[in-house]
This record gives C-alpha cells, sequence and structure tokens, in this order.
C-alpha cells in the first residue's frame, strides 16, 4: 500500500481527476497513458493541418521549414515532454522511499517526531490544494492572451506555422494549444520542484541528529543528494529545449555553434546550480556538525594518541613482543580513519557523483549540436586529440 502522505505527486485536482477517469489504479501505466494522450493532442493536429497545407515534409514542403523539420518543435512535443510525463512516477517513488528512510532513521530524534510529522502533514495539505495547480494553469494559458502572435519561428525564414505573415490554423493550434500544455507541464513539475525545496527547508529548521563520523560523509543526509539527482531530467528537459533552438538557428540562419558557446556553458552550470541549490539549506546544520566533530574527535585524538606514546614509546624492549600481540597500532589507525572522515565531511549533502549526475544531464542533450555543426570525421578528430 503507497503511503500518499509520503508522496510528491500522489495528490491535486490532476491526480484527483485521472484517479476519477479510473486511469490511476494498481495495473495503470498512468504516465504512459497521459504522456501519449498530450503528445497527441499537442501534436496530431499540428501533423493533420500542415500535412493538409503540403508542409509537413522537408523537401516536399514549399516553405523553408516544415513540420518535421522544426527541431524546436520536436525536441519540446515529442522528446522533452514525454520524458517529463514519464519521469514523474520514478522520481516520486525515489522521493517517497527516502523520506520513508528519513522517518524511521534515527536522524528524526523522538523529541522532534511531532514537528517532523508536522512538515509531512503540511506538505500533503500545500500537494492537495486546488491553488497551486490552478495558478499553474493560469501561467501556462494567460500568455496566449497577453502575447501577439509572432510574425514567424525564425526572422527571415518562411516557416508551417506563418505564411504571407499570418499565422496558418496549424500556427494557432501550436499558440493556443500545444504551448499551453508544455507550459503546464513544466509548471507542475516546477511545482512539485518548490514543493520539495519548501520540506527540505521544514527539516533544516528540526535539531537532526547529524553524526560527522557517518561514512556517507555528509553526517548521515547523503541521501538528500541522491534525490536531487532524479530531478536532473529537468535539466536534460531544458536542454532538449535548448538543442532545438540552437539546431533551428545553425541548420536555417547558418549560424556557428560558436555563436552559442557562452549560452550553452552558462545553460549547464545553471541548470545544475538550481537543481542543487535546495540541498544548501542544510549546510548550517552539517557546518556545525562538522565543527564540533573536529573539536570532539581532536580532544579524543589526543588522549588517544597519549595513551599510545605512554604504552609503546616508553616501554622497554622486554615488552617488544607483547606490544606486537597488541591492538593498539590498529586502533590508532582505525581512529585516524575516522578522524580523516569527520575532516572531509561535506557541508554540503551530495557527493561528487551526483554533481557529475545532474551535469550530464544538462550536457548530454547538447551533443547533437556537435553533428550539426562538425561533419562525423572532425568529431572523430576532436576525440582522437583529446584522448591522444
Amino acid at each position: 500500500m503507497i503511503d500518499d502522505g509520503l508522496s510528491l505527486m500522489r495528490g491535486g485536482p490532476v491526480y484527483r481527476l485521472l484517479r476519477a477517469l479510473g486511469l490511476i489504479g494498481p495495473h495503470r501505466r498512468t504516465s504512459r497513458l497521459v504522456a501519449v494522450l498530450l503528445t497527441t493532442i499537442a501534436v496530431g493536429p499540428l501533423l493533420a493541418l500542415t500535412a493538409r497545407d503540403g508542409n509537413l515534409l522537408p523537401g516536399f514542403s514549399r516553405v523553408t521549414m516544415p513540420l518535421l523539420g522544426d527541431y524546436a518543435l520536436i525536441a519540446r512535443f515529442l522528446i522533452a515532454m514525454p520524458l517529463l510525463v514519464l519521469a514523474a512516477p520514478a522520481c516520486d517513488a525515489f522521493v517517497r522511499q527516502a523520506l520513508i528512510h528519513f522517518s524511521q532513521s534515527r536522524i528524526v530524534q523522538p523529541d522532534q517526531r511531532v514537528r517532523f510529522d508536522a512538515a509531512l502533514a503540511r506538505m500533503k495539505r500545500l500537494r492537495d490544494s486546488n491553488v497551486p495547480e490552478f495558478a499553474c494553469f493560469v501561467l501556462a494559458v494567460a500568455p496566449v492572451f497577453f502575447d501577439a502572435m509572432p510574425v514567424g519561428l525564425l526572422r527571415g525564414v518562411s516557416d508551417w506555422a506563418h505564411v504571407g505573415g499570418q499565422a496558418t490554423p496549424a500556427g494557432h493550434w501550436l499558440a493556443f494549444v500545444s504551448t499551453s500544455i508544455f507550459r503546464f507541464v513544466s509548471a507542475i513539475w516546477l511545482w512539485r520542484f518548490v514543493l520539495w525545496a519548501w520540506l527540505l527547508w521544514r527539516f533544516s529548521r528540526l535539531d537532526l541528529d547529524i553524526r560527522a563520523a557517518h561514512p556517507d560523509n555528509a553526517g548521515g543526509l547523503g541521501f538528500f543528494g541522491v534525490i536531487q539527482q532524479r530531478f536532473g531530467i529537468v535539466a536534460f528537459a531544458g536542454g532538449m529545449l535548448l538543442t532545438g533552438y540552437c539546431m533551428n538557428h545553425m541548420i536555417y540562419l547558418d549560424a556557428g555553434i560558436a555563436a552559442f558557446k557562452h549560452l550553452l556553458i552558462g545553460y549547464v552550470f545553471t541548470a545544475m546550480a538550481l537543481i542543487l541549490a535546495p540541498l544548501l539549506v542544510m549546510s548550517p546544520l552539517l557546518a556545525r556538525a562538522k565543527r564540533n566533530g573536529i573539536l570532539l574527535y581532536g580532544m579524543l585524538g589526543h588522549e588517544a594518541a597519549h595513551a599510545f606514546d605512554r604504552r609503546w614509546l616508553a616501554a622497554g624492549r622486554s615488552d617488544a613482543h607483547t606490544l606486537l600481540d597488541a591492538g593498539d597500532a590498529s586502533a590508532i589507525c582505525d581512529f585516524t580513519s575516522v578522524y580523516a572522515t569527520v575532516r572531509g565531511m561535506a557541508i554540503v549533502p551530495v557527493s561528487r557523483w551526483s554533481v557529475a549526475w545532474i551535469g550530464l544531464c544538462a550536457a548530454l542533450p547538447l551533443a547533437p549540436l556537435a553533428f550539426v555543426a562538425l561533419s562525423f570525421d572532425e568529431v572523430l578528430q576532436h576525440l582522437a586529440s583529446i584522448l591522444a
């Protein structure tokens, strides 16, 4: 039985609507159904309308950029949006398991249990409220009524969405329906991420039992960094959007990849920073635990070293065989290892692997740009020069 009280996504108006429609059940693959449904609504009419107008296929179109030659549209509606929908259950399941571990661990001290449960209850009320998802809907739809229809997708390039300076029926569907659906899906993900960040902030206000000598090098909170990896799908989706945008400019406007290098590099580091930023609320707790740990283990280490010196250096040669049989050396080595763990404790609960994974999620979608900018032989030559 899934505990919805520990779930970020199993609640809210959209979830209740899907459950009322019978799309949510123990044997239902809800995310696949929703992904197919949304993609069909967003893209299906575009395919039909552009096929009718003769602006569907590259090489057989009356415009320079046909629908299936619009890489920004493909990246947004055929890759990024389905991925966001499909990734939601897996991300939610991982967060739920981590919260179960957190609630059952000794990190939450008995006298903090009431505040911990109150934070989870408050999170559930916020998740189930109608207001946030209604605000997401307004943010998704409002630009349709306030923004003027663009003249073209790319300046100076005839495209499937605009003919003679006027939006085609497919262009109207893109502006009013398809883009609104994508904005709504993105806003829902943003809301869940904000809700998770708020929950982390509430946890950071608790008097947690953080141990500097914990082997995860994060005082026992290292699992929070693993959770953040699951939000890397947002960075991946954003990278796909950026790739589609750049590919359109490179193919149809002959822009070089060098024109986008600052944008691409900035995106990767900005995406990493935004996804990892919520973990910073735990830094004061970890910094205090590390500082106290260094002091306490430092005093204990002094006593251990003093006892070690007294036993080993002050002993006579006649006690050599006895000393070799003793476990003092092994004990002092073990203590040194523990002290090194305390000294190396991170003040942000994230490992290098988690940072690298999120960076990979942001950077990997940008890889196709290299094959657009360079020939395959040139890519191989550059790789060979790097590896040489």
